[in-house]
């Protein structure tokens, strides 16, 4: 086989469906989680001692963890075949490297899932949480990696203005705080905190602070009070994306789907205390979050493209800078 870094329109498309295909990994896990169901099968690798344990079409519980694991085997098998294709036709090293990368993680996290089982362990179930998102982000990233827009211009030459650095170093800044917000609704999750303030959004004194603060309290506040801060600062870097000139349509295409998941995240995060955490719209809480923080990666991946780049400052040599000072001194000669 031989390696090239040309456009190849199968493995994009392939690249997509893993993306596609882990957002329902990603659902059957955080529904598994949502109703209780992480710990129906006391064993791991398999299910009461098998593959097809009796009766798990018909338990609701056993049937989202069974799911689940089943997805998350067929998610290993799609990330190695992908990354074997990679790797044997992509010549581009910091491609193949994330190719690996990915194998590395989905096996990772594979193991994290048996050990949260074979420990009953919600700290390996938190990890394991937070390890999808950037499992998630990393596929992504190969995705764009391999799509006609990494092989094709986003701007026109010569159409950089300065502003995608600091838009993607913003970006970059965005992606910590979600991820920490990620991992702080994780943590509320698994220690039951969902509901430490069970009102929506006035605490139930009818006030903005909680009146009695413990450990939930503080853990379902800070979720709160974080999501106040991304989401502010979320609006002032879709407008500095919208209103720059160096960025492409494409760009503000992603920015105007990130306000979009943005504000469907705070629609949902309110739905989830007034349905009293109801698995569907808690689930699909997760599932944007996800999306998201994927979405403000994948912008921020994309302007690390050439084109976004500051041109090199033209430089001049010793004789060139001589012969400058001397032409300014009136010494030239013919």
């Amino acid at each position: 086989m031989t390696r090239s870094a040309e456009y190849k329109p199968k493995l994009a498309i392939y690249s997509f469906l893993v993306v596609f295909s882990t957002t329902f990994l990603l659902y059957a896990g955080s529904f598994t989680t949502s109703i209780g169901a992480g710990m129906v099968f006391p064993d791991w690798p398999l299910s009461n001692g098998s593959l097809n344990p009796e009766g798990w079409l018909g338990n609701r519980a056993m049937l989202a963890e069974h799911s689940h694991r089943l997805l998350g085997a067929t998610i290993g098998l799609l990330t190695l075949s992908l990354a074997i294709w990679i790797w044997f036709k992509d010549n581009r090293k910091w491609m193949r490297k994330l190719a690996i990368l990915s194998l590395m993680a989905v096996i990772v996290q594979g193991l994290l899932g048996g050990l949260r089982v074979l420990f009953n362990s919600l700290q390996f179930a938190m990890i394991h949480g937070c390890m999808a998102q950037v499992f998630l982000c990393m596929l992504v990233s190969m995705a764009a990696g391999q799509s006609a827009w990494w092989h094709n211009r986003l701007i026109p030459a010569g159409k950089t203005d300065g502003n995608a650095i600091a838009i993607r170093t913003f970006g970059l800044i965005l992606c910590g705080l979600i991820f920490v917000q990620l991992v702080v609704g994780a943590i509320m999750r698994h220690s039951g905190a969902g509901l430490a303030i069970p009102t929506f959004p006035l605490t139930p004194e009818g006030g903005l602070l909680p009146t009695v603060w413990n450990f939930r309290v503080s853990i379902h506040f800070m979720h709160r009070a974080m999501a106040l801060v991304i989401f502010l600062a979320y609006l002032f870097w879709a407008y500095r994306i919208a209103r720059a000139g160096g960025v492409g349509k494409r760009i503000k295409s992603l920015g105007g789907i990130g306000v979009v998941l943005l504000l469907a995240q705070v629609s949902l995060g309110a739905s989830v205390i007034w349905t009293y955490r109801s698995p569907i719209p808690t689930s699909v809480h997760v599932i944007v979050g996800a999306f998201l923080f994927a979405t403000t990666w994948l912008i921020s991946f994309f302007l690390y493209k050439p084109e976004f780049q500051p041109s090199p400052v033209p430089t001049i040599s010793e004789k060139e800078a001589i012969d400058i000072a001397e032409v300014s001194h009136g010494n030239s000669h013919p």
